[in-house]
């Protein structure tokens, strides 16, 4: 799978430095590159999750800090490419410093450490994360029938598809700083040190949830996020976009915990077939949001409509995730 991830998101990468119209940016970029990153997440998470248990919370918590650091890389590179180089050549570096680097270091995974004769946590057996109620163990796990079936499947469905939805500002972040005279590299380099900051907020984060548990600083990181969209209402100086991007930056990466909920609770036998769906959900969500921004902005001349918006829904997420509970064990092993 990550194989085919790497090659399609090269060549999608390749083919937007020969877009000249709209339709062909929707269907290299909006189709085949989305499609290709849609087959590199779900095998990434669930091999994390298939290797590791006890430490689960903080294996997951590396595995996205990756993202974060292309993050920060990538935003100040790709403004600095584009001024000196253009978009197009841009594009073409991009392709091929994917297809480099991520395809040999694809060919290194395993999604089970059964295939290189292991145990998770590399011990024999059984394995439970004692830190975390009701989590399933390395053995057990729900059907997808099963987890169907389940009330925490649709509420956790629900709130990836509700929080994905301030995720159309991020999109439109760099326009809307610039419209308050903010340097096009500085506000690329804001977008870029969020990725920054995510990397220690998903670390610090997911390691604490191996001691206390998912809800808390799942719960604690949405109420500051929200916050932090009501920062950026008011947001006009450097320094205010920098807090802002810091410090949301840091508790986006409490929004990883959601992964590692899924496979505490749902088991690992389907986990890919499971999160993908649930995944799916985040996608709908973050696929809408954009254009929704967009729309909002052409209508009212302002971002800050969206802005005030996502600040509610991720306050209303947080609110649904006081719901959140494991599931009871499965009864038996039906598909």
């Amino acid at each position: 799978m990550l194989t085919i991830s790497i090659i399609v998101i090269s060549l999608g990468c390749a083919l937007m430095a020969t877009v000249n119209t709209l339709w062909q940016l929707y269907v290299v970029y909006g189709v085949i590159i989305a499609v290709g990153a849609a087959f590199a997440w779900v095998p990434v998470i669930a091999t994390a999750c298939h290797w590791f248990v006890k430490k689960r919370g903080m294996a997951l918590g590396v595995t996205k800090a990756i993202i974060g650091i292309g993050t920060f890389i990538m935003p100040p590179l790709s403004q600095f490419l584009i001024i000196k180089l253009g978009w197009r050549i841009s594009y073409l570096i991009l392709a091929g410093l994917i297809f480099v680097i991520s395809l040999p270091a694809s060919r290194f995974t395993s999604l089970d450490p059964s295939e290189k004769g292991l145990y998770p946590d590399n011990m024999k057996g059984t394995v439970e994360n004692t830190g975390n109620d009701k989590s399933i163990s390395n053995i057990r796990g729900f059907t997808i029938k099963q987890a169907l079936r389940t009330k925490q499947f649709w509420l956790l469905l629900s709130l990836g598809a509700i929080f994905a939805l301030p995720f159309g500002i991020w999109v439109h972040l760099k326009a809307y700083m610039i419209g308050f005279g903010i340097s096009e590299m500085t506000a690329a380099t804001v977008i870029g040190l969020n990725g920054a900051a995510y990397v220690v907020g998903v670390l610090v984060i997911n390691n604490l949830s191996d001691r206390i548990g998912r809800k808390k600083p799942l719960i604690i990181s949405l109420l500051f996020m929200g916050l932090m969209m009501l920062w950026l209402v008011r947001a006009r100086e450097p320094w205010e976009f920098y807090v802002f991007t810091i410090i949301i930056g840091f508790f986006w990466g409490g929004f990883g915990l959601f992964s590692v909920m899924i496979a505490d609770w749902f088991g690992l036998k389907f986990l890919g077939s499971i999160y993908g769906m649930l995944d799916a959900s985040w996608g709908i969500g973050a696929g809408i949001s954009p254009l929704l921004a967009g729309y909002i902005f052409d209508t009212t001349g302002s971002y800050q409509p969206s802005i005030i918006m996502g600040a509610v829904v991720i306050f209303i997420t947080a609110g649904l995730a006081l719901l959140l509970k494991p599931p009871d064990e499965p009864a038996s092993t039906e598909v």
